[in-house]
């Protein structure tokens, strides 16, 4: 098993906060679902801070335990696939921060 960080901005207009909750879609809740459908395993992330309803982030940081041999940039790049518009996981985030910085 490895555990895998994210780095994830998100547009909170559409969500109930980033904690998952019974009661509403929250940015948690996406992440878990789509990373459980892309690894073929449940996943639950494990978030280092959180947001109300509606509130935006950019850098929010999260891990996961996951037992597949894909790489991190992979994963990356095939979980910004699926998400929906309103959330990015930093790998790209970074690159295109580090790209404009430069």
């Amino acid at each position: 098993m490895k555990r895998i960080g994210l780095v994830v901005a998100y547009d909170g207009t559409n969500y109930c906060g980033w904690q998952t909750q019974p009661n509403g879609i929250t940015v948690q809740g996406v992440l878990n679902d789509t990373l459980s459908e892309l690894l073929g395993e449940k996943i639950e992330t494990i978030g280092a801070s959180r947001t109300d309803a509606g509130v935006h982030a950019l850098g929010n940081v999260a891990v996961f335990d996951t037992n597949t041999r894909i790489p991190g940039e992979k994963i990356s790049y095939a979980l910004n696939q699926r998400l929906p518009e309103d959330i990015r996981e930093g790998y790209e985030l970074l690159r295109f921060m580090i790209a404009k910085m430069i």
